[in-house]
């Protein structure tokens, strides 16, 4: 088995270099297609990659999708890796970590992963495996909020072998076996309820973080895990009091209650890091290991690290809300600030070419355009949609000379670059973090 590696972001058919072509021709016919994509509810597959075919050359078109899939199964897999156009290495789990560090953000994590369990696993390289660094980003921040508030507790059944009393149900068959067949006839095997936090869900949840622990030892060589090792520190010590045995057939049927939605979370997270080494923490840490394919939506990272810092400014109540509904669309963005004179919808792109570039696409400026055009919108704004100027329009797009942060204040509006040929519409960079080699 072989991988093809490819970089997110190819433009629309892109040739591939020969060496690349003649991994991939044997697989595929002249004229034929590879089209890989995830699905978004109801919608459409969004496409992650497609391959063509003709005669000797490989056009490949890209998108914002990173992550692995097989071109024909158990035969060639492809390997598609975030890099910036210029050549930076974005530290994409910084990224995700300052993403989370807003609580808002946990309820938008739905489409950043796509992981395909139903078809057969790829081995790569361990360095390579950015599935298990976000899944693993993901989890301990969840399970830094659920530590911040405690360990929930639960009943559970607990079984025992009691010295002279009693306590819940008396197990007749086992009370022989260990106990009456030995001559202890004043021990009892017994199984009771009790209420406490050693329960299965925070058994498994326990299990994941040892598997997040032993994984970044791993990482800690390429990628910077300070921080990440700095939350394993923080929650570890309310799980002393957690037993650690759990079998498989437990954590791959437990159900958590939706009631609670942080353990929910927490605990898909945890069933998903789990299912991910097969439930086996010997296969953590190998230098090359098996994957399931999967598709992480840079966009949608970007989108969530761009709401992050623009909740660090717009503090007040509804001043920002993202991914806004109004007739049948969403918004990424609604901006009302208290103390700037108008408000803004915006738009999170992820094309560093706007850096280079005066304008913009005319698809984008027809898409944010369109939904500053709403009457919802305008109704949740306040505004009158008969007198009231033409709602203003921001893009924010990766630039890497730009600083990690906004440089504006809640109290002031600044002068944002105006896109030329467009009616109060503005584009604003930020700088995206990168690994430092």
């Amino acid at each position: 088995m072989r991988v093809v590696q490819l970089q997110e972001q190819l433009l629309e058919n892109t040739y591939l270099q020969q060496s690349e072509c003649e991994a991939i021709i044997p697989y595929m016919d002249d004229g034929s297609e590879v089209v890989r994509g995830v699905k978004r509810g109801r919608e459409e597959k969004e496409l992650c990659l497609k391959l063509s075919r003709e005669a000797d050359s490989i056009c490949a078109t890209g998108s914002y999708f990173v992550g692995v899939d097989w071109i024909k199964e158990e035969e060639l897999a492809v390997q598609v890796s975030p890099k910036m156009n210029d050549g930076f290495e974005i530290d994409y789990v910084r990224m995700l970590n300052e993403a989370l560090a807003e609580p808002d953000n946990m309820e938008h994590l739905t489409d950043l992963l796509t992981i395909r369990f139903d078809k057969p696993s790829i081995r790569i390289n361990q360095q390579q495996d950015l599935l298990s660094i976000f899944l693993i980003t993901e989890y301990l921040n969840i399970l830094q909020r659920i530590v911040r508030k405690g360990l929930k507790k639960s009943y559970y059944r607990v079984e025992e072998n009691l010295n002279n009393k009693v306590k819940g149900h008396i197990l007749v068959s086992r009370t022989i076996q260990r106990n009456l067949a030995k001559g202890r006839i004043t021990d009892n095997v017994c199984r009771y309820q009790v209420y406490d936090i050693d329960s299965p869900e925070n058994r498994i949840l326990k299990k994941a973080l040892a598997f997040c622990k032993k994984q970044l030892e791993v990482y800690k060589h390429a990628l910077d895990t300070k921080a990440l090792e700095k939350k394993i520190r923080y929650v570890q010590p309310s799980f002393e009091r957690v037993g650690d045995e759990i079998s498989v057939k437990a954590m791959k049927t437990f159900k958590g209650n939706p009631v609670f939605k942080e353990y929910f979370t927490a605990v898909e997270y945890a069933q998903l890091l789990l299912r991910r080494f097969s439930y086996d923490i010997t296969l953590v840490g190998k230098k090359e290991i098996v994957t399931p394919p999967f598709w992480i939506d840079m966009s949608k990272l970007f989108e969530l690290y761009v709401f992050g810092k623009l909740k660090k400014i717009f503090t007040g109540k509804r001043e920002i809300q993202y991914h806004v509904k109004a007739h049948y669309q969403e918004l990424d963005y609604l901006l009302n600030p208290t103390e700037w004179t108008e408000p803004y919808v915006i738009d999170a792109k992820y094309k560093p070419r706007y850096k280079q570039s005066g304008g913009i696409t005319m698809d984008d400026a027809r898409e944010v355009s369109g939904y500053a055009r709403l009457s919802k919108v305008y109704k949740k704004l306040g505004l009158n949609e008969d007198t009231a100027l033409p709602i203003k329009c921001l893009i924010i797009y990766p630039d890497q000379d730009q600083e990690e942060r906004f440089t504006f204040t809640r109290t002031e509006e600044p002068t944002f670059d105006k896109v030329p040929n467009y009616v109060r519409f503005y584009k604003l960079g930020i700088r995206l973090p990168v690994i430092s080699v």
